[in-house]
């Protein structure tokens, strides 16, 4: 099983989160920097059981609020289309 860890609270800006979810991910240097491009490059890419954990969400600044609840969005449609696990740490 594939685990991955978003760790919000290293995240500082919107380039800061793309920048680390390209980290976590291994994503390639033409990754997009949005959410669409990270639907595009996540919804395909696991063959075998995945678990994504995301840590520091109700840290999360303020000016990024708008961009992580996008963020969990689509880690929930991963969740309901493609059976990837997601659970939520604590800060």
């Amino acid at each position: 099983m594939m685990t991955f860890t978003i760790d919000l609270t290293t995240v500082h800006s919107y380039h800061g989160l793309h920048e680390h979810l390209k980290e976590v991910f291994s994503l390639p240097d033409g990754y997009g920097r949005n959410l669409d491009a990270l639907w595009d490059m996540l919804h395909c890419a696991f063959d075998e059981p995945v678990t994504i954990k995301v840590k520091g969400v109700s840290g999360v600044r303020k000016d990024l609020k708008e961009v992580v609840q996008r963020l969990l969005k689509l880690l929930a449609e991963l969740e309901r289309r493609k059976g990837v696990a997601i659970s939520y740490l604590e800060d």
